[in-house]
């Protein structure tokens, strides 16, 4: 049949010319038609509100606001808790927020710069899928845009866009196809773009901190499965991987041994996630809606795996067991359905005690987050399915079109509309649960803040230079002994130097974990800047440069190779 098609397409234009109008019609309808409905509400004015939505967008702003003081890396949002800072970069992930700096920087708008992030991020993903399928041999386009179709409508896919605006989560969704991907074009090719890998790996890294704890869990066990022996494989991923490891430090050395500074192992969310196991029916049934996932057993918001998957897991295991595997190798179509199943029972309350001894798992707040995972790993499984049987793909499309339905009736809660001022001084934390608070601060009236410091004890006349969130300079009298505060949250990397020598801070409970420090009597000129001089940044900023500086020079040496032999 192949071969009729080629030779009327080299024989006959026109018949080309049909078939990729044909190619193009399909793809519209399968994919085209979920993609418009998960984004409509991106063509609405102002941003759909969301969970974190509001908070990312205070986020790109600060981000943009501390590189223009001076910061580099960003680690303290200068403008948080109305001004008196909030150390949120040194702990949550970057990436949204460096793709946000070029767009901030030609001055478009928060509000557009997170709709382009969401859209590009699913963009993205969908053909992630794609070539995940295409590597796992799916060859049938229908199929490969049916199982498109699946990622884009599940419910845990349409939350992030109408329910919970979680930008991080939605570029892990994005990227986690193309890690999969990665693993089957090392083992098979043994050869991958030094571009591509370094991009791929170093940008899941810094994607989202959860979904890299546990992705990366996920795709080692799937890596290990596919490589087994394969040691040039190993050896190329090893070296791909250290070297992205290495580019993504400046951020993870500084979150882990900096984290005992802030309340994050004390928050509740960290504390309660086993409150938030999903049932069964939840799982299976749960109908869309705006809401949220609460400590009691009803919930507000859809916990659904989405029917698509759920079905195509019930039916892969049925073709599994009856050993009647089509196109996927059946070790492969084994790990995926097995990863599926885990990620699907994990979210439930059976696996409570399990989970209670797994370390680090507190980190994930919520189980249900698995969901990120199965939606992805089902996939293949879902396009096993589709190609085992013609009536399972037509049982499959109804099933998908009735998710169509469901998302295009689907609508956000409200609209909401800031001008860019809102976000450059949102006054807030940007966190849930203020997990990212230093243990020391306890001062409570940050309504009070003003951009000069003020005397605490003794007297002093003080006469204000110049100030900004990261850094300011001033001039001090003092007639005696005097406490003074700068109206700032303390956080480790500030520096203060009086007349050109580093002053020792107070005691925090006199300050309630703002900056202070003691002067005798005399006149200073006063410096304050937030610095990178903790011994996990310094390792962590150096061992990123390097390993850009081998990434760069590894980039470099493939492409004049590559022109070379063209």
């Amino acid at each position: 049949m192949n071969l009729i098609k080629n030779y009327l397409c080299k024989k006959i234009p026109f018949v080309n010319r049909s078939l990729k109008i044909l190619r193009l019609f399909i793809f519209l309808i399968l994919v085209g038609l979920p993609f418009f409905a998960l984004i409509k509400p991106y063509f609405h004015s102002g941003v759909p509100y969301t969970h974190d939505g509001e908070n990312h967008l205070a986020r790109f702003a600060n981000y943009k606001v501390a590189l223009k003081e001076g910061q580099f890396p960003p680690r303290f949002a200068p403008n948080l808790n109305n001004h008196y800072g909030y150390p949120v970069f040194n702990y949550n992930y970057p990436l949204a927020n460096i793709l946000s700096v070029p767009m901030s920087a030609v001055g478009i708008s928060y509000e557009i710069t997170f709709k382009l992030l969401m859209i590009t991020a699913l963009v993205i993903g969908a053909f992630g899928v794609s070539a995940w399928l295409k590597a796992l041999n799916f060859k049938n386009r229908s199929i490969r845009f049916l199982s498109i179709a699946s990622l884009l409508l599940a419910p845990f896919t349409v939350n992030l866009v109408y329910v919970r605006g979680s930008i991080g989560e939605i570029w892990a969704l994005a990227l986690f196809p193309w890690l999969l991907w990665l693993s089957h074009e090392i083992k098979e090719k043994k050869k991958v773009s030094w571009l591509a890998s370094i991009t791929i790996l170093t940008s899941f890294l810094l994607a989202h901190n959860v979904s890299v704890l546990f992705g990366g869990i996920v795709w080692g066990i799937y890596t290990l499965i596919i490589f087994q022996k394969e040691k040039s494989a190993w050896k190329l991923l090893l070296q791909r991987g250290s070297i992205s490891l290495g580019m993504s430090l400046w951020f993870w050395l500084p979150a882990m041994m900096e984290k005992n500074q802030i309340i994050l192992d004390n928050s509740g969310l960290s504390n309660q996630f086993s409150n938030h196991f999903v049932g069964l029916l939840q799982l299976i049934t749960a109908p869309l809606k705006f809401g949220y996932s609460y400590t009691s057993p009803v919930d507000t918001i859809s916990m659904a795996v989405g029917l698509s998957g759920f079905i195509a897991l019930i039916l892969g295991t049925v073709i599994l067991l009856k050993r009647k595997v089509v196109v996927l190798k059946s070790k492969q179509a084994w790990v995926l359905l097995i990863l599926s199943w885990i990620m699907f029972i994990f979210q439930t309350q059976i696996t409570g005690n399990i989970w209670r001894i797994i370390p680090l798992v507190q980190f994930i707040q919520f189980p249900w987050r698995l969901s990120l995972y199965f939606t992805i790993l089902i996939l293949p499984v879902l396009a096993m399915v589709m190609n085992y049987h013609s009536s399972f793909k037509k049982i499959l499309t109804a099933v998908l079109i009735m998710q169509l339905i469901a998302v295009m009736r689907f609508s956000p809660a409200d609209y909401f509309h800031r001008n860019t001022i809102d976000y450059d001084l949102f006054t807030q934390s940007t966190s849930t649960a203020n997990e990212n608070l230093p243990k020391t601060f306890t001062y409570k009236n940050i309504a009070d803040w003003a951009p000069e410091p003020s005397v605490l004890q003794g007297q002093a006349s003080i006469s204000v230079t110049s100030w900004t969130g990261s850094k300011r300079a001033y001039s001090v009298d003092a007639s005696e002994q005097t406490l003074l505060v700068e109206p700032t949250m303390y956080f480790l990397g500030w520096e203060t130097l009086a007349n050109h020598s580093e002053v020792i801070y107070a005691d925090m409970k006199e300050t309630d974990g703002r900056i202070g420090y003691w002067l005798e009597p005399g006149e200073y000129e006063i410096v304050s800047q937030f610095t990178q001089k903790t011994w996990p940044r310094l390792v962590g900023n150096s061992i990123s440069v390097i390993s850009a500086a081998i990434a760069s020079w590894f980039i470099v040496h493939e492409i004049a190779k590559f022109k070379i032999k063209k």
